[in-house]
């Protein structure tokens, strides 16, 4: 009998786990990619291809919410706290007019 050569199987990559994910949201930009990628919507869908990319942004929403939720909580939250501004004292001996 034979035996049977037994193979490592490569884990396939789950961008879903948690402790896998966040590496990617510190990746670089790609050199020679554009900053953004135009996203036109076809406006001859009809109603159940509509809803099933509804639907799939929704889901998409709802599992980087899973994933990234406290990161986005302080990131939300630094970016709506007002900026402080350093105050100037001027002397009243040296106004312009």
């Amino acid at each position: 009998m034979a035996k049977r050569k037994t193979t490592k199987r490569r884990q396939r990559h789950d961008p879903c786990i948690p402790d896998r994910a966040p590496h990617r949201a510190t990746a670089p930009h790609s050199a020679g990619l554009p900053h953004a990628i135009p996203l036109p919507i076809p406006t001859y869908w009809t109603p159940e291809q509509a809803i099933a990319v509804f639907e799939l942004v929704d889901d998409l929403r709802e599992t980087i919410w899973a994933i990234y939720q406290t990161n986005l909580q302080d990131l939300t939250r630094q970016q709506r706290q007002p900026t402080l501004v350093d105050h100037i004292e001027i002397d009243d001996d040296d106004l312009p007019f």
